[in-house]
């Protein structure tokens, strides 16, 4: 399976700001959604903590917000970790789960699938 990339409309759950994207990168090894620091700003995004976090390029500390996010006709809100080194809005596996998706690893395609309570 080669990259995923989803659709993505965000918005900053208490300003009129939003934004939406073709190719938002959906990155199954990811728990988090990040954004890069340019788009929190134009959602003027108000990061409420600051996360140590392992990324690709070693440890960093990241500024966490939350947004409004739709993929596919399902929204939700949910955090965000807000970069200033990536340069494409990254999904992360907690929201695909909170709007009820998955990745198909057969298909490489993004698919509803079921939400569970334990």
């Amino acid at each position: 399976m080669g990259h995923v990339f989803a659709k993505v409309r965000l918005s900053n759950p208490l300003t009129e700001e939003t934004i939406t994207v073709s190719d938002a990168l959906v990155d199954a090894g990811a728990t988090f959604t990040t954004v890069p620091q340019a788009i929190g700003e134009k959602l003027k995004l108000k990061p409420f903590t600051r996360r140590r976090v392992h990324t690709a390029s070693g440890e960093e500390e990241l500024a966490e917000s939350i947004v409004l996010i739709e993929i596919q006709d399902e929204t939700t809100v949910n955090p965000v970790w807000i970069s200033p080194k990536i340069d494409r809005i990254l999904i992360g596996v907690l929201t695909l789960e909170a709007l009820g998706l998955k990745v198909e690893p057969k298909t490489g395609r993004i698919e509803k699938t079921e939400l569970l309570l334990p």
